[in-house]
């Protein structure tokens, strides 16, 4: 299997309908193509025009699909209305029919407080707060809370509402998602982090859910190209740009596994961490040893044109026929 992750980052110089219009297509041709998953990632005030609203284009997707599944992951929870964005994931899991989840997440950039108006100190306090809403909400079909009460409809294709995980990177954030009898989605792959979620949902008495953490020897960028140098010629650029970005929003992390410091082309290639363009012969040997591949098929703003000749590769290690 592979999923696709999507941010929609574009240069400058490209039209961000092309780009979000062959985000579409891509799920579409995905679901054809043994496709598990499109993963929609956000962020705000971003000048290369990283996507903020997930949940949108979640409902494209799922009107251009039927099967496939669609994640929001993460999604930054300070800065919904925890009501407002119940009822848009109900009407989401109508429309898919039950297709569409979402990781919620506590947001770490100033520039999105700044830009939302939300105290950057009151982000824990808010979440906790939000998430209490959010799930009574989506469980029950109705709020009764200070300052909030009434009925939250559609009621759920999905029995008990679409599926709400919740990620991060510190033992704060498994202790959150345990204590809201939430799977977990951690952004590093430090076992600390699945004991202190554990230890949490024995202390208040929640039955765990799962723990996902990350392997450092997974890419989370992965390209799949019949010639690896004439690759990183035509892809590298756009890769470091997503490399150097998502390095500068956090300072001094040296734990998640989908970091990189490089600041060069070549100094990225020479990681081989978690931006990688291999061979089709490596690819397939990659798929066959776990039965996974996590495809990043715009990432940097590639152009699509550029972008379906390597889908189209790595689709074919996983023995889809192309």
């Amino acid at each position: 299997m592979y999923t696709m992750r999507f941010d929609l980052r574009s240069s400058a110089a490209a039209d961000p309908a092309t780009i979000y219009g062959a985000a579409l297509d891509m799920a579409a041709w995905g679901e054809a193509h043994g496709c598990l998953a499109a993963i929609i990632s956000e962020h705000h005030g971003v000048e290369d025009g990283y996507l903020p609203s997930p949940f949108v284009i979640a409902g494209a997707m799922a009107a251009r699909t039927s099967r496939l599944a669609i994640m929001a992951a993460a999604a930054l929870l300070p800065f919904y209305d925890p009501v407002r964005v119940a009822e848009d994931l109900l009407v989401l899991d109508v429309l898919s029919r039950g297709r569409v989840s979402a990781v919620f997440g506590l947001g770490y950039r100033p520039e999105e407080f700044a830009l939302y108006g939300v105290e950057m100190a009151d982000r824990a306090a808010l979440v906790e707060a939000h998430l209490a809403v959010l799930l009574t909400a989506l469980r029950e079909g109705r709020v009764d809370t200070p300052g909030r009460t009434g009925i939250v409809r559609p009621h759920p294709f999905t029995p008990g509402g679409p599926r709400i995980s919740y990620g991060g990177g510190s033992p704060a954030a498994a202790r959150r998602a345990a204590r809201f009898g939430l799977d977990f989605m951690g952004q590093r792959g430090d076992e600390t982090l699945r004991a202190a979620y554990l230890a949490e949902a024995a202390r208040v008495g929640v039955a765990p859910g799962n723990v996902m953490l990350p392997s450092a020897a997974t890419p989370t960028v992965l390209f799949v190209a019949d010639d690896v140098e004439r690759a990183w010629d035509e892809l590298g650029v756009y890769l470091l740009h997503d490399a150097v970005e998502y390095a500068a929003w956090n300072p001094g992390d040296e734990t998640t596994v989908s970091l990189s410091r490089a600041t060069t082309v070549d100094e990225l290639r020479a990681e081989a961490g978690a931006y990688r363009i291999v061979s089709l012969d490596d690819g397939a040997a990659m798929f066959a040893a776990s039965g996974y591949l996590g495809l990043h098929p715009l990432c940097g703003g590639i152009p699509p044109e550029t972008a379906w000749r390597y889908l189209h590769h790595a689709a074919r290690c996983t023995g889809v026929a192309v």
